[in-house]
């Protein structure tokens, strides 16, 4: 397993100027509270009992991810996301004049890795909660359960993990039962009748992820054609399209990685099937890709679980601001990975400050529950509430499509797209 040297992002030293949850460290509020905080400012005796990731003036994080040799390694720009959050809240004065920093695992998509880089996140290097953006996330999660270390994940690729006491996300896992109607009704509106589903072969999270999709198509009214699986490389165009062909279908779903999705949608455009739509989940949504592979692209749709960069909100500028300040090696071409990054950062970073002055892992897990209406400033699609875990977000998506000409992807019109919420096989 690699080990990297410990990361800091640390940048300026204002004071921050919010206060939350004095009562986390025994005091009401009021002149107590003030002389905690007066104290933790001007660097004297530190009010607060000795507690893992918690120091006078710093707070320590922990990430563990699945880093990729490949260009392009989404953990890299999950981690690029998070370093832009962090350095803009350095930036501001930490939270209650702490600086925020994170030391670094990567378990190399490996199940017993990501167990050994949970373990020294938590004990040795005794982080407050950890950010983790991993396809090995099961390896760890008993023990960081009970020990009960908050994780913020970006991305749950297994619906073991959804029910953990202590994991959050943003986003309800896309293998999460029970599943939304909201993809088939996607492919119903344009006309579809008869869908093929596509996952990874040798790959259990994209199965899952086309299992619930088959219950979204069906629960449209549409018919499951068939259920294909292409290899994670080059495959056989010609040998999928004839089996699209075979199958009947008009429309094609696909949890796959973007260099194969644009394969697919490629190969089904030269052979002009007419289809009438393929749909890639928010992998898809990849501009550099989308870059590479032009017009033979064109038409091909993508759902999201965070708003389109298109749409240029005020939280989009942000990010990109504190992109090109903090992790100016992705900010040339910031994609959605990197956003997912600032987002997850950005819910911790969150449940930190509702902890109090006198933060502890317990008070951050209490202060996830507490996000009731959490939307990043308007990053997602709508507001979800964590006060019961990932597993009841409301799965609300917005969705893009490739311009005819291939160089850029438009939001496609109307509000998000939520559906109904299947009952449970």
């Amino acid at each position: 397993m690699r080990r990297s040297l410990r990361s800091f992002v640390t940048a300026g030293t204002a004071v921050a100027s919010l206060v939350f949850g004095l009562t986390a460290c025994g005091g009401s509020g009021g002149d107590g509270g003030g002389d905690i905080l007066s104290q933790v400012r001007r660097g004297g005796v530190d009010p607060c009992a000795p507690t893992p990731g918690v120091d006078r003036g710093k707070i320590s994080l922990g990430m563990l991810y699945s880093g990729s040799p490949y260009a392009g390694d989404p953990s890299a720009l999950f981690r690029a996301g998070v370093d832009a959050r962090l350095g803009e809240a350095n930036a501001k004065g930490g939270i209650n004049g702490r600086q925020l920093s994170y030391s670094v695992e990567d378990d190399e998509a490996a199940p017993e890795l990501n167990a050994v880089g949970g373990r020294i996140l938590a004990q040795r290097d005794r982080a407050l909660g950890i950010l983790q953006f991993s396809v090995a996330a099961v390896g760890s999660a008993k023990s960081l359960e009970s020990t009960g270390v908050p994780v913020v994940d970006g991305q749950i690729t297994d619906p073991s993990l959804s029910p953990r006491s202590n994991v959050f996300s943003y986003s309800r896992p896309t293998v999460e039962e029970p599943t939304s109607s909201g993809w088939g009704e996607f492919l119903a509106n344009r006309g579809a009748r008869r869908a093929v589903t596509v996952s990874l072969e040798l790959s259990s999270a994209t199965r899952a992820m086309a299992r619930a999709a088959e219950k979204s198509v069906r629960a449209a009214g549409l018919k499951v054609s068939d259920n294909l699986q292409v290899p994670d490389g080059s495959f056989d165009a010609d040998q999928f399209v004839d089996q699209v062909r075979d199958s009947g279908a008009d429309s094609i779903i696909a949890f796959v990685p973007a260099p194969n999705f644009y394969q697919i949608v490629a190969a089904v455009q030269d052979a002009d099937l007419d289809l009438k739509a393929i749909l890639g989940n928010p992998t898809s949504y990849d501009r550099s890709q989308l870059a590479r592979v032009g017009d033979s692209a064109a038409g091909a749709y993508a759902f999201l679980d965070y708003t389109p960069f298109e749409f240029n909100t005020p939280a989009h500028r942000r990010f990109l601001a504190a992109m090109a300040a903090y992790a100016p090696q992705a900010a040339a071409l910031p994609d959605g990975t990197a956003l997912i990054g600032w987002i997850s950062a950005d819910l911790l970073l969150r449940a930190i400050a509702a902890a109090g002055v006198c933060p502890t892992r317990a008070g951050v897990l209490a202060g996830l529950r507490h996000q009731t209406r959490f939307d990043a400033d308007g990053l997602l699609p709508a507001p979800i509430n964590l006060s019961k875990g990932v597993a009841d977000i409301a799965p609300c998506y917005d969705y893009v499509q490739v311009t005819p000409d291939g160089k850029k992807f438009v939001p496609v019109p109307g509000k998000p797209r939520c559906g109904r919420i299947l009952p449970a096989s």
